[in-house]
């Protein structure tokens, strides 16, 4: 099967969605089989040698600050709609943006089937930076669209979609999901990394938060927590908007650590396998990607009972799920483990069984059945329900280009008078 995907998050970016998307790929490579990579990253990282990939273009919403999404233009189509036709691929398989509905339209043209997973909590998202009611209906109508004219759906939790399908978008299949065994292994502890995390107190109770660093994330909550803690610290590994406010804390008097920046995956696992739990906070977690990172590791985990953590954790087994943004019950957990390090181990042991259950190879092979059964929804799909299909993205494709043609003078007009919106100000 020739295959075509596209992800809007790929290294450099700091994500899961980004790391489940690079072991794909290197699996893929492995197996021989051809694949063309779509991204918004003008020099994407971490993919196998050789990797043939596209770049299109994308812009940063004021809504979501230093995070790259795309950018549809009639340009951006004729480079999708110019490259399938030359590569010629058996499916796509898209991650659900603002590119989807132009590689659905290019797939109707092509006679491609073109299925579309749905990663990221975009409502739950815009909602917790305050986006405008517009945009947020503009997304909701497209991502209600998406869910007609692809050939099929998928995501990667039961959580995340009985949610979607609570708002009329119903996905076929659930992604399996796992983490390279060999990247992420708890041989990859480092006495001398712990001692630098804790500041040379490496017989402290250390913590990690990996991942993006923005509002949503609840970061305060985590580091507030571990702060009221005895002997404890923080470690913070990733990158994005609120990374100053962050950085500015590293120091042993804060008991924080944190050096912003991108990290590749072998340096990513030294971290979680050398740190005694994993923490987060977030609340919107469609799966919860950074758990199976760390029970590959070998460590406990404590997060809050929302979403897809609760289809990834174990509660009492391989680590904690706390009332989500209570602050309190997340120091229990974390003072409970702090003291009883044979739980701690036993926990950690449960989580690292639990993950070898499923491997990189089963999840290509997982993906290959979806993607069957997305060619075979097409084939079923009659000459009116494609054309309703072309009709639908007809209307909706100019019609995103006209609304982001109207963002950009509104951009434009704002920068005359040197106004920035608030939501850019972190």
């Amino acid at each position: 099967m020739k295959l075509a995907i596209y992800s809007h998050s790929i290294a450099p970016s700091i994500d899961g969605v980004c790391r489940r998307y690079t072991a794909i790929l290197n699996e893929m490579k492995k197996q021989g089989k051809e694949v063309l990579l779509f991204t918004i990253e003008e020099s994407p990282q971490n993919l196998p040698e050789g990797q043939e990939f596209c770049t299109l273009d994308h812009m940063i919403m004021p809504a979501y600050p230093g995070k790259k999404v795309a950018r549809p233009t009639y340009t951006m189509f004729l480079t999708i709609l110019n490259k399938l036709k030359e590569y010629r691929p058996d499916v796509v398989h898209v991650t659900n943006d603002g590119f989807s509905h132009m590689f659905s339209m290019a797939g109707l043209m092509l006679g491609i089937t073109v299925v579309g997973s749905y990663h990221t909590d975009l409502q739950e998202l815009l909602n917790r930076h305050d986006a405008a009611f517009l945009q947020k209906s503009l997304i909701f109508v497209k991502e209600f669209v998406d869910s007609y004219v692809l050939d099929s759906l998928a995501t990667t939790s039961v959580s995340f979609k009985k949610k979607l399908a609570a708002t009329g978008i119903h996905c076929q299949h659930i992604i399996e999901t796992s983490v390279s065994m060999t990247t992420f292994h708890p041989s990859k502890r480092s006495e001398t990394l712990r001692e630098e995390l804790t500041f040379g107190h490496k017989d402290a109770f250390l913590c990690i938060y990996t991942g993006r660093l923005s509002n949503e994330k609840r970061i305060d909550l985590i580091l507030g927590a571990v702060q009221k803690l005895d002997n404890a610290y923080l470690a913070v590994v990733g990158d994005g908007p609120i990374a100053p406010k962050f950085a500015a804390m590293h120091g042993e008097e804060n008991r924080l650590y944190c050096k912003p920046g991108f990290c590749g995956h072998e340096a990513l696992s030294a971290f979680y396998a050398s740190s005694d739990v994993h923490v987060s906070a977030s609340e919107f977690e469609t799966l919860g990607n950074t758990v199976l990172e760390a029970h590959a590791c070998c460590i406990p985990v404590v997060v809050p009972l929302t979403q897809g953590f609760r289809d990834t954790v174990t509660h009492g087994e391989d680590g904690f799920l706390f009332i989500a943004g209570n602050q309190a019950d997340a120091i229990q957990y974390l003072e409970r483990l702090q003291l009883d390090k044979a739980m701690r181990l036993q926990m950690g042991a449960a989580g690292l069984k639990k993950v070898k259950k499923n491997t990189v190879e089963s999840v290509v092979s997982d993906l290959e059945r979806w993607y069957d059964l997305g060619r075979q929804r097409r084939r079923d799909r009659n000459i009116l329900y494609r054309l309703a299909a072309a009709f639908i993205m007809a209307l909706t494709i100019p019609t995103g280009i006209f609304s982001l043609g109207i963002y950009d003078m509104l951009m434009a007009f704002l920068a005359v008078f040197n106004y920035v919106p608030s939501a850019m100000q972190n």
